[in-house]
């Protein structure tokens, strides 16, 4: 089983959600067995990701999906929203 995290950000001058990254992530063990479960291991997914790529601050919708070994969405497993907040700006000229 592959699961992957169809992320959007969203984006309130415009009021929609724009499309951002799919992340894949390696399945916990055991799963989890509520929604809030699966946003918490969400939450720690995206986390690592927006940190090392420095996503700019901000509020993020997921959703959780089981992919075949093609990319195709067999089964969306959970979904949410989630806020980061970075850190370290980056300094000017610099990324």
């Amino acid at each position: 089983m592959s699961l992957w995290l169809d992320v959007h950000q969203w984006q309130p001058l415009r009021g929609n959600l724009h499309p951002i990254a799919d992340v894949e992530c390696e399945p916990p063990d055991p799963a989890p067995d509520s929604p809030a479960g699966w946003h918490d291991w969400a939450g720690e997914c995206l986390t690592e990701v927006a940190d090392k790529d420095r996503w700019q601050s901000g509020r993020y919708h997921f959703t959780v999906q089981e992919r075949d070994d093609e990319g195709r969405n067999l089964n969306e497993i959970a979904q949410g929203y989630w806020e980061w907040a970075a850190d370290q700006p980056v300094q000017p000229g610099k990324r």
